[in-house]
């Protein structure tokens, strides 16, 4: 896609009125259309992800994507869309946008990652389960506990979407089985 009319874009969404979750997620499908000049499909992950699940519920203060492509490769095409580098940040001009490339791999299954159309453009999201997997990781590895509701209002808001049985098995390998269960039984009292 054309960089002047992707940066227009920009412009366009910067100025909005929309709400500050559209307008992440909205950002992110403009860097994703200009990855795709080299191939590369950067996936939101981490706390935008609990915020789109939670349907804005959580809130999250910087948007973290992963993609394979290496740093060399992808900070010329964001800072040509008129971001810039501060830190560990790419942050654009004078509106609140943090955006953060902590990895290259994704913690799932590509198979899982949905497709969101925004502003005419695509953004893509870690599934539903692998979020829920991430979450569930913090909650017992790092002992942060305020994850459990947004855990529980994971699975609640998106029951039944979730593939229980790959959420099962993948938290049973991640040795998370045992809270998982304990979430979905306060869900599954909710929704009786």
């Amino acid at each position: 896609m054309d960089k002047q009319l992707l940066k227009n874009k920009i412009q366009k969404i910067t100025k909005s009125n929309k709400d500050k979750f559209y307008q992440n997620i909205a950002l992110v499908a403009v860097i994703t259309a200009a990855l795709k000049e080299i191939d590369i499909r950067p996936i939101i992950v981490g706390g935008q992800a609990v915020e789109f699940y939670t349907a804005g519920g959580y809130s999250t203060m910087d948007v973290d994507l992963v993609t394979p492509a290496s740093i060399k490769e992808i900070d010329p095409i964001i800072k040509d869309l008129g971001f810039k580098k501060e830190g560990k940040y790419w942050t654009y001009k004078q509106f609140d946008f943090a955006l953060e490339i902590p990895g290259s791999d994704l913690a799932g299954d590509y198979d899982k990652v949905n497709e969101i159309e925004i502003e005419g453009l695509k953004a893509y999201i870690i599934g539903i389960e692998d979020i829920i997997i991430d979450r569930l990781n913090r909650y017992k590895f790092w002992k942060e506990y305020a994850d459990q509701e947004w855990i529980v209002g994971m699975i609640y808001l998106n029951y039944e979407d979730i593939d229980w049985n790959y959420l099962y098995q993948k938290s049973e390998s991640e040795k998370t089985l045992d809270e998982l269960k304990e979430f979905k039984k306060i869900v599954d009292k909710k929704i009786k």
